[in-house]
């Protein structure tokens, strides 16, 4: 048997993607036709992770939970017993105590990936499709335990993952595993934060070393910005994994942060297709793409910028490093540093900037520094290999209303305020994307031979000339 065509493939459907059953179901043949075994991996359906994070708010009404529980039940029809007793587990956890504790949310909205699956195998079944349910926590997918955000654990995760799902496959079955949830350290379920069931999906590939994993989504692969504020966004066909980590890292909301690490650190290239474009297709890949400049823009939510000028600017080290430190300790991670020889400026995310606040002052009282009241931006992120390079043609008016600049060889950022954000976007995106890279021609290459130009007498030695008084000899 040819080995590659043996390595599995993982697909993965967000929720929207798993409104038409029958597409689900002819994606899973295309990928199945050439005899590879195919690992899929579900979201919960659309809008059921917002409502089940709506009835853990300590404000939910029992009358609200209600609702809740009944548009739930509408949601996953002919899910069967497995169905029925993730519904009684929803509605147990729902009117307990413990309101606002993160476990006690973590178990609540991994019964909405659960009851995809119940309610996705007997459907599929129905087309003709041989599957079979699995819970990525019963499975073995092991993270390390942190409720709302967890980080799966490669190593550990590879033996119960292989095991569990390589006896599946050597069957011909195709696992249908929950996306967005693993095993926390004592057997607990744990959620790896919004749109974590593309992370769930790349660690599935990375474990079983797939061939890709294929990430399907509604509309659109990724695009050049969002389609709402740039009517002109285009389809970008090929990524490096540093570029899409800079473009997660950044906002883009069609890949979670923490998707492109483990395809990295085996090699597995992503794909990221539109469900209604199947043709449009952006790969993620290791190759080394020739430098093109800018390939994506982003624009950040709203966060606070704070400004702060020390006596004695560069003169003063460590500033930067305690202004961070004391930060993190008050729980206020910085997103974003903006430094020149006087001025340090830190952008915090808004609901954390109320803490950040006092800790800044305190600095400030230490340091005999001055801060300035917090302002409102976004982060207006210019992506893509050699962006650098690019910077020179970011228009003036867009560095005009900036709050900071920032540059590295894969990006350029620029704190704008709120107000300038999207005209400021737009603007980058003509110049930058529409009309293209800048052109550089590379000056040929003129190897010339050893010895003297033709034509042209030897340059006399220094001895040469010293020996002749400083003149050439005839």
């Amino acid at each position: 048997m040819n080995r590659r065509r043996s390595r599995p493939v993982v697909v993965k459907f967000g929720g929207a993607a798993l409104a038409d059953v029958a597409a689900v179901a002819a994606r899973i043949r295309s990928l199945s036709s050439d005899g590879a075994p195919l690992v899929v991996v579900v979201s919960a359906r659309e809008g059921v992770t917002d409502r089940l994070l709506a009835a853990c708010e300590p404000r939910a009404t029992s009358a609200g939970i209600d609702r809740t529980l009944r548009w739930v039940r509408d949601r996953h029809p002919g899910s069967g017993v497995a169905g029925e007793r993730h519904l009684a587990e929803l509605e147990r956890g729902l009117r307990s105590g413990a309101v606002g504790s993160p476990a006690r949310t973590d178990r609540i909205l991994a019964i909405g990936e659960r009851l995809a699956v119940d309610w996705l195998v007997p459907a599929l079944r129905s087309l003709g499709i041989d599957c079979v349910g699995v819970d990525a926590a019963a499975l073995g997918l092991w993270t390390d335990g942190r409720h709302g955000g967890a980080l799966i654990d490669l190593d550990q995760s590879r033996g119960p993952v292989r095991a569990g799902l390589g006896a599946l496959l050597a069957r011909g079955t195709v696992p249908i595993v929950t996306g967005f949830l693993g095993r926390g350290r004592h057997g607990e379920p744990v959620t790896l934060g919004r749109g974590g069931s593309d992370y769930s999906a790349s660690a599935i590939a990375a474990l079983l070393e797939a061939r890709f994993v294929e990430l399907m989504k509604p509309e659109a692969s990724i695009l050049s910005a969002d389609p709402s504020m740039v009517s002109a966004a285009r389809p970008i066909p090929y990524l490096t994994y540093a570029e899409a980590e800079e473009l997660a890292e950044f906002g883009a909301r069609v890949l979670h942060p923490m998707t492109v690490e483990p395809a990295r650190r085996h090699g597995v290239e992503i794909r990221v297709r539109s469900m209604r474009r199947p043709d449009e297709l952006t790969v993620v890949g290791p190759a080394a793409a020739a430098s093109v400049g800018v390939r994506a823009l982003t624009l950040s939510p709203t966060v606070h910028l704070f400004r702060l000028r020390f006596p004695g600017g560069r003169r003063r080290p460590g500033v930067l490093a305690e202004l961070c430190a004391r930060l993190a300790e008050a729980g206020v991670p910085v997103l974003q540093a903006f430094t020149s020889a006087a001025v340090v400026s830190v952008v915090v995310e808004t609901h954390r900037s109320s803490s950040a606040g006092p800790v800044l002052g305190r600095l400030v009282e230490a340091r005999g520094a001055h801060l300035e009241p917090a302002v409102p931006v976004v982060l207006l992120a210019a992506v893509g290999s050699g962006a650098i390079r690019e910077l020179a043609r970011v228009p003036p008016e867009v560095l005009a209303v900036g709050r900071g600049v920032s540059a590295t060889r894969a990006s350029v950022t620029i704190a704008v305020p709120v107000e300038d954000g999207q005209r400021a976007l737009r603007a980058l995106h003509t110049v930058l994307i529409e009309r293209g890279p800048t052109l550089r021609r590379a000056r040929p290459a003129v190897r010339r031979p050893f010895g003297p130009r033709p034509g042209r007498a030897p340059r006399p030695s220094p001895a040469a000339r010293r020996r002749s008084g400083g003149k050439a000899p005839a």
